[in-house]
């Protein structure tokens, strides 16, 4: 078995607001996003999770990836139709590197009327989807919404610590009938509060769309601010200008 590090946005939160004095409260996200927690076995999960990885045992499967090994546990459904949901699952590896990620997955799995359920057929495979962090580990949390495209939007978030600067990005997938598309890429999180004289940081999250337009990604801390992604010609979503977030 292959042990993930552990590696939690928690932590990255903590060290982002660190000597801020008095910060301004988080803004409401229009996206409940939520901890990975790769020992929950998810409802109903199980019975999919073998359809999308055949020699799973016990509700984990090995999957070699390249020069990796990637140990996929099942994370959530999402549902894309009456009769098609999403599988949602993260793998770890045991790579202890700066540069080591996980790797998230997407199964499309087709079934009966209603709600999900076996038996279940494969309509299609996705790995690499999504934010990874560092040290083998895959996003650190999740959501979804549809709040921000006509399909389902899975939201990923990961981050980690370099040279005291600790930094938390996030992606968003667009969940089409033809497969998962990364649409856009935002900064989270930053803080080099560890480096004397550096900033305590801020920390942001999308708390206003225009369905198949744009959203806002606002931040608190440090500074307060709002920044707005607009959707281009070929369907992903780009902020005009440079982020004010600094880059790790």
């Amino acid at each position: 078995m292959i042990i993930s590090k552990t590696v939690t946005l928690t932590a990255l939160a903590t060290l982002a607001s660190a000597a801020a004095v008095a910060p301004a409260a988080l803004a409401q996200s229009v996206i409940e996003a939520r901890d990975v927690n790769r020992d929950a076995v998810p409802a109903g999960t199980p019975a999919a999770f073998v359809v999308a990885f055949p020699d799973a045992e016990r509700n984990e499967a090995v999957r070699e990836v390249g020069e990796d090994a990637y140990s996929f546990v099942p994370l959530a459904f999402i549902p894309l139709s009456d009769t098609r949901v999403a599988l949602v699952s993260t793998g770890a590896n045991d790579c202890t590197g700066q540069a080591c990620t996980g790797l998230n997955a997407v199964h499309y799995l087709s079934h009966d009327a209603g709600e999900p359920r076996y038996p279940y057929s494969l309509a299609g495979e996705w790995l690499g989807v999504g934010a990874v962090g560092v040290m083998g580990n895959p996003a650190l949390q999740w959501g979804w919404t549809r709040t921000i495209t006509e399909h389902p939007v899975l939201f990923t978030e990961a981050g980690g610590v370099w040279q005291g600067r600790a930094c938390g990005y996030a992606v968003l997938t667009e969940l089409t009938p033809s497969g998962p598309k990364d649409i856009a890429r935002i900064p989270t999180s930053f803080s080099d509060a560890s480096v004397e004289g550096g900033d305590p940081g801020v920390e942001g999250v999308i708390t206003s769309a225009e369905k198949g337009r744009s959203f806002t990604v606002s931040y608190t801390g440090s500074a307060s601010f709002d920044e707005v992604y607009k959707r281009g010609a070929d369907g992903e979503y780009r902020l005009d200008g440079k982020s004010r977030i600094s880059a790790c």
